[in-house]
Formats: structure tokens, sequence, C-alpha cells
């Protein structure tokens, strides 16, 4: 979904569908931004599973009642999908306990850090042109 690819509430279009054009102009030429993508989608993944004891029973408040049920509901449905079960090896991609680990030399973590935010800079970049 990219800023200039409205959504069918704005009359464009009936349904969501894919733009490949748009796909291949923003990855196709620049496979390492997809593989940036990837890395960010495994980390967020790999927290809202760490969290999901926390975030099943959390109660959302946004300032509208019905709002806040609607978030409730969709998070739980989200962690009782087939989605968080079936991704349980791919969370095992990245474990973030290695930039924290005692011991290391000091280079080995800030050379880790500074790959992890480098990855995360270049994430921020192909998603300026996202919109939600």
């Amino acid at each position: 979904i990219s800023l200039n690819y409205f959504p069918p509430s704005k009359g464009k279009r009936e349904k969501w569908e894919p733009n490949l054009e748009r796909f291949m102009q923003q990855f196709g030429t620049q496979p390492e931004r997809l593989k940036n993508l990837h890395f960010a989608f495994v980390v967020l993944l790999r927290a809202f599973a760490k969290a999901s004891p926390y975030l099943y029973n959390y109660p959302f408040h946004a300032g509208d009642a019905g709002e806040d049920e609607k978030v409730a509901k969709l998070v739980q449905r989200l962690l009782d999908s087939d989605v968080m079960g079936s991704c349980a090896s791919v969370f095992e991609a990245f474990d973030e306990t290695l930039m924290f680990k005692e011991g290391d030399e000091p280079s080995t973590l800030t050379t880790l850090k500074s790959q992890f935010k480098g990855v995360f800079h270049n994430i921020s970049q192909v998603m300026d042109c996202i919109s939600c």
C-alpha cells in the first residue's frame, strides 16, 4: 500500500488488490529492501509473540468504548490465529539477546548494534512511501 495507491474507500477500486508495478518500483531492483522489510516483520512478530500473555487481556483505551472493544478483539484474534503458531520457527531467525549478551567483546556488541540500527534506518526509508 503506497502513498499514491488509494484504498477502496476512496472510490478508486472496490477492493484491495496487488500493485505489481509499484512493488517492482520499490523492491524489484533493490532486494535488500525486501530483506530489511522481512527482518522488521520478524522482529515485530517476535515482540508481539513475547508480549502475547500481556496483550491478550490488555485494557485498550482509545477514548471510544466501541473502538476499544474492537481493538481488543482484533488483537485477541491475531494472537489466536494460525499466523502466530505457524511463524514460531521464523521468530528464531533473529535473537535480540545476542545484542545484550555479557562477556562479548565491546567491538562485537557495537558492530551488532550498528548493523541493527542500519537495517531499521533502511526500513524507515522504505516505509516513508507507505501509508496505513
